[in-house]
């Protein structure tokens, strides 16, 4: 049998600083930040404008980028800093390094990284500096019941699933919104964690960027798949996939049964 495994994950928050403005507030001892920031380029904060300057406006997207050489993955929690010196508002980047076989195979999500995401920012809501690792646990092999992706189907149709799929198959440069109309924070939230774990988890296809919110226009292309609650304009390379639809728009790829196999899995009862 086995047995529970505990993961220390290594961690760092950029945000806004008094008298500094943006950058690197904490990370965890050990963290070779220069290997894994180049990553996120430039748009470690890719809300729009009038989300940043609006102090009443929620700020609560989750950013999801592969660090390949590595075999990991970075989760990026976003949401509001604390009001720099004049009292205005800002935005924190909580970004975690997972690796990506527990998540691949079932036996860590998403939804536990964040978990201990929230709970550090609770206990240290002033963090900076050097700051300890995330502790999360992992899932034994055999108490794996439920299919990785469960519970997608209050989200989003199976016919949008196949052929977001199909999509990411055939095209390994392609972009894709997903157009959530009306959907909440928490709403896509949920849905990229359960997408990106469900598409990724036979290694048909590798990790990609992926955003829960619409970005800036100048950090789109740092994306393969944005959620949005509204249609953004974008150029040629981005798909519109409304998560409603009750057809597949794209045929199944051939040889890759097991992917389409597994997103039924999904959707059963």
């Amino acid at each position: 049998m086995d047995e529970v495994g505990e993961l220390q994950l290594q961690h760092w928050i950029y945000g806004a600083s008094p008298e500094k403005g943006y950058g690197t507030k904490a990370e965890s001892l050990g963290l070779n930040g220069p290997l894994y920031m180049r990553y996120l380029g430039n748009h470690f904060t890719p809300v729009r404008v009038e989300k940043t300057a609006n102090g009443g406006t929620l700020i609560d997207a989750r950013m999801i980028h592969p660090a390949p050489a590595n075999d990991e993955v970075l989760l990026s929690i976003l949401g509001r800093g604390m009001a720099d010196e004049y009292n205005r508002p800002t935005i924190a980047n909580h970004t975690v390094v997972i690796p990506a076989a527990p998540l691949r195979d079932g036996r860590l999500t998403f939804f536990d990284v964040e978990d201990a995401v929230l709970e550090f920012d609770r206990r240290l809501p002033k963090a900076a500096g050097k700051i300890e690792p995330l502790v999360v646990r992992t899932r034994p092999r055999d108490q794996l019941a439920e299919p990785i992706g469960s519970g997608i189907r209050r989200l989003i149709t199976k016919a949008a699933v196949d052929t977001l799929a199909s999509r990411f198959l055939a095209d390994r440069t392609g972009r894709t919104l997903v157009l959530c109309r009306g959907s909440t924070n928490q709403y896509r939230n949920e849905l990229l964690y359960r997408l990106i774990e469900l598409l990724h988890a036979g290694g048909e296809i590798a990790m990609f960027p992926a955003i829960s919110d619409a970005p800036t226009l100048s950090a789109m292309n740092h994306f393969r798949l944005a959620i949005s609650s509204r249609g953004v304009r974008a150029d040629a390379t981005w798909t519109l996939l409304d998560a409603s639809i009750d057809e597949a728009a794209l045929a199944p790829v051939r040889g890759k049964s097991p992917m389409y196999s597994r997103i039924a899995e999904a959707f059963a009862e």
